[in-house]
């Protein structure tokens, strides 16, 4: 197995561990013990969206496009608008939230990832 294949592998069984999450907190399955540890949410939020970033942009080998000249890592932009759709339905579930906290931990989880995924050696057909 090369390495960017294990890179699309873990982005594949992350994304069903992701997804997974996310179905349990709009069913309301969530322990609610881990609502003992305080900004539990927020912490969630910056970790899960970004290794979310991280494993996808590996997975895509780090594919950037350019707006107005600037490289704009192609991944992590997809997991931003996906983080943006998350929030708007939130709106308008009665027993969920939309946070602009969530939104800004997700934001800087996101850029922090996507940080640590360019310092990371770059995937290779090895």
């Amino acid at each position: 197995m090369t390495t960017h294949q294990r890179w699309v592998f873990a982005f594949w069984v992350y994304l069903g561990i992701l997804f997974s999450i996310f179905i349990a907190a709009y069913l309301q399955i969530i322990p609610t013990e881990i609502s003992r540890f305080p900004y539990y949410d927020t912490v969630l939020h910056f970790l899960l969206l970004g290794l979310a970033a991280y494993f996808s942009h590996q997975a895509l080998r780090k594919r950037k496009f350019r707006i107005l000249n600037i490289p704009v890592p192609l991944a992590p932009l997809i997991v931003f608008l996906f983080c943006i759709v998350d929030e708007m339905i939130q709106s308008y579930v009665p027993y969920r939230n939309a946070d602009w906290v969530d939104l800004a931990a997700d934001i800087c989880g996101i850029i922090s990832f996507t940080i640590l995924a360019e310092i990371f050696p770059a995937s290779n057909n090895k």
